[in-house]
């Protein structure tokens, strides 16, 4: 089966699929034939075997046509995720062993990438999780079941630059050094978690109006620059 990178993939497949399910049809409406016209020639054996056959050409049809019904990027087909890996040394050592030669071979090639990836890379999850869709992305790009020169050129084009531009975004001048005084620190936690109430009953029966007024309490929590321990809230010199 061959197509253009013009061409819908799945559309090809479900056409091949239909083909195969006629084909299925037409061999089980023989069988129906046969089993009257060879039960005299054939033995019980030679019949019960032709119908396992048919059987499983249907199933396998039922199979492949599950299979092409899936759209990329549905539910139905995992992506993998840095910040959702699954809390396992393995795991992790996985993807890291597929995710760091990448790297040296394929995204530090480009000047660019060079300039904003901070040495201290790994100790940002966010920069981590960028770098492994992207990996993901050239991989399906280049040798995935749909990989194509339009897939080529849109992880060229579009999704290298967005990710090497945002990693500059994330830890802009950022060091080894500056993760000194961070270190064993838990991890940012959402503002104002305790408290989601009153912005439930806001949003649901009054969202017309601006929302609940703050709590000196939760004025306090959350004024930049006087926290005590690691928030969602940029510690930028207060307000």
């Amino acid at each position: 089966m061959k197509h253009t990178d013009h061409d819908d993939p799945n559309a090809a497949v479900q056409k091949a699929v239909s083909a195969l399910a006629r084909t299925v049809e037409k061999l089980a409406r023989d069988l129906d034939a046969l089993r009257g016209g060879m039960r005299q020639a054939a033995s019980k054996g030679t019949v019960k075997e032709l119908a396992d056959v048919v059987t499983h050409l249907s199933e396998t049809v039922q199979q492949v046509a599950a299979a092409a019904a899936k759209k990329p990027g549905s539910e139905d087909e995992a992506v993998r995720s840095w910040l959702r890996l699954a809390e396992d040394e393995a795991a992790v050592q996985g993807v890291l062993s597929e995710l760091v030669p990448w790297m040296q071979t394929v995204y530090l090639r480009y000047g660019d990438a060079r300039v904003t990836l901070p040495p201290c890379w790994l100790w940002h999850p966010e920069v981590v999780e960028e770098l492994l869709w992207l990996m993901d992305a050239w991989t399906a790009a280049f040798y995935g079941p749909d990989a194509s020169l339009r897939l080529v050129g849109d992880w060229h084009d579009r999704q290298r630059p967005g990710v090497m531009r945002r990693v500059g975004l994330y830890a802009d001048a950022c060091d080894l050094t500056n993760h000194l005084e961070h270190a064993e620190r838990l991890a940012a936690e959402v503002p104002l978690l305790d408290d989601l109430d009153p912005f439930v009953t806001w949003w649901a029966s009054d969202r017309d109006n601006t929302g609940p007024a703050p709590s000196r309490d939760q004025i306090k929590a959350g004024r930049r620059g006087g926290q005590t321990t690691l928030s969602a809230v940029p510690q930028d010199g207060g307000y």
